[in-house]
């Protein structure tokens, strides 16, 4: 099974990005500016929402009974769980055999153009493993347009105004 490395980037940039709005928020605080504050923390805290419900919904977590992924989440730090049970899979991988596999079947095409198809057994891990890994690309792609590119553009809309790049806004 590959390592979840894309999984610990989404999550890694997930977090790095939202300690940095904060810290900008706190030091627009401390600087008396309102306006610039309250633009950050909702540039910042919209769309990771829509990544906690983004996450959700592509688990399926509203129809089981699992109330402390649902709690993390409204904290926002459903990302870091789903980053430990990643992380939980992969490790315990390798220790149990699995029971159930699914077959699948893939196309494969060569450059001489004939296709083939193979059937692969996948294990439930592998399974999870890979809804993991197509959610955290879901949520990263959100996390960029609608969190990332807004907040850049905040951030140097606010640079310009003022003619003066701190190093909070530079991270």
């Amino acid at each position: 099974m590959k390592f979840p490395g894309s999984v610990l980037a989404s999550v890694f940039l997930f977090v790095a990005e939202t300690m940095a709005a904060l810290y900008l928020s706190s030091t627009y605080r401390s600087g008396g500016d309102g306006m610039w504050q309250s633009l950050t923390l909702l540039f910042s805290l919209l769309p990771c929402s829509l990544v906690q419900l983004t996450l959700l919904f592509v688990h399926r977590d509203f129809s089981r009974d699992r109330p402390l992924v649902l709690l993390l989440h409204l904290l926002q730090l459903g990302p870091l769980f789903r980053c430990f049970e990643v992380l939980c899979i992969y490790c315990q991988s390798g220790h149990i055999e699995e029971p159930y596999v699914s077959i699948t079947k893939k196309r494969q095409m060569p450059k001489n153009g004939l296709s083939e198809e193979i059937e692969k057994e996948v294990g439930q891990a592998e399974g999870k493993m890979f809804t993991h890994r197509s959610a955290f690309s879901r949520a990263s792609v959100i996390q960029a347009f609608l969190g990332s590119a807004p907040q850049l553009t905040l951030q140097l809309y606010i640079s310009t105004l003022q003619q003066d790049i701190t190093v909070g806004r530079c991270m």
